[in-house]
């Protein structure tokens, strides 16, 4: 499992988030999929990845319906990392909003799109200084694929 930062993740946050830098990254145990994200205060959580196709805007609550900020259907690879937000968030996980890019280093697959979910659960524990163990976000990510 690599441990430092790829560059091609702080290039992502980069380029759709002009200006900022992230202040958390993690890779999800168990996969080639990173995160990285700076927590905001504006109740939106912006996620994008450049290798699925851009990026969604939703709120708790617009996640929660499986919807964007603008009511429109997730995109199929956003929907297990918000359903594993919302489900982090309603244990007590939240955050007031987050600017937050993801990205993996192997082939888009379901397997991909769980890793994205994977790298959520790690960063929301990351964040909050929990610790973890691949079997906790093992079961976090198959709670929220159950739910999504």
């Amino acid at each position: 499992m690599q441990t430092d930062t790829p560059l091609h993740l702080l290039s992502t946050f980069q380029t759709f988030f002009p200006g900022q830098m992230p202040t958390h990254t993690v890779q999800a145990p168990g996969y080639e999929t990173w995160a990285a994200a700076l927590v905001t205060n504006d109740s939106r959580f912006t996620l994008a990845c450049a290798e699925l196709g851009g990026r969604v805007v939703v709120t708790w609550q617009s996640a929660r319906r499986g919807e964007t900020l603008n009511r429109r259907p997730l995109p199929p690879w956003a929907q297990l990392p918000t359903a594993v937000l919302v489900r982090l968030c309603a244990e007590g996980m939240d955050v007031p909003g987050m600017d937050l890019a993801l990205m993996g280093e192997k082939p888009v697959s379901p397997r991909f799109e769980y890793g994205l979910g994977a790298a959520v659960a790690a960063l929301l524990h990351s964040i909050h200084g929990r610790a973890y163990t691949p079997d906790d976000i093992f079961a976090i990510v198959e709670a929220a694929k159950r739910t999504k």
